[in-house]
């Protein structure tokens, strides 16, 4: 009995660590983060945040329902989130938005396309990609003082695979999405 017990705190620990840090949140945190460095000003910020972040989550999170209204799979609304996010990089680049915001946005967008490249055959984490991405793009961004963060990304594999949310292959498949999305990011800041 105690054993069950400690095992369901375990769980309920788990889920909540995943309930605090949401990937559309860690999103908002990075993407308002980049713009308050890069001095966009308020409605700057404000507008980077609902192209890149507000927008696309919204439309994934509420438009399940009005897609099977339309017959539309599921799956096209990742795709149309990967597709926004294709936009606001471009866009950002083309204005010439100061960095890290269109290193940050082409990262993301990087992240987006993999989620839906690799959720045709497994359930990666978005929860472990983000957060993933999210505390080495502190961490890089501002300087190592940040890198406490870091102890973020193992917290949520654990939290995803003892909720159940995620096998620990998928777990594990987040956190190189993960890396792969920094990978991107530094990439783009040093072609920039």
């Amino acid at each position: 009995m105690n054993n069950l017990a400690q095992l369901s705190q375990r769980q309920r620990f788990a889920s909540d660590f995943s309930r605090a840090l949401p990937p559309a949140a860690v999103l908002c945190v990075v993407v308002t983060a980049a713009g308050a460095k890069a001095e966009l000003g308020l409605w700057g910020v404000l507008a980077l945040l609902m192209g890149v972040a507000v927008i696309p989550g919204l439309i994934y999170k509420r438009s399940s329902s009005l897609f099977a209204r339309l017959g539309l799979p599921s799956h096209w609304r990742t795709n149309l989130v990967a597709v926004l996010t294709f936009a606001a990089a471009v866009i950002c680049f083309l204005l010439n938005l100061d960095q890290p915001v269109p290193a940050t946005v082409a990262a993301l967008c990087f992240g987006n396309v993999g989620l839906v490249f690799f959720r045709r055959w497994l359930n990666v984490s978005a929860h472990v990609s983000v957060i993933t991405f999210g505390v080495l793009w502190f961490s890089a961004v501002f300087g190592s003082s940040w890198s406490w963060l870091l102890v973020l990304s193992p917290l949520m594999l654990f939290s995803r695979v003892t909720a159940r949310e995620h096998s620990l292959k998928e777990a594990w498949a987040g956190l190189a999405l993960g890396i792969a999305t920094f990978g991107c990011f530094l990439g783009a800041m040093t072609w920039s």
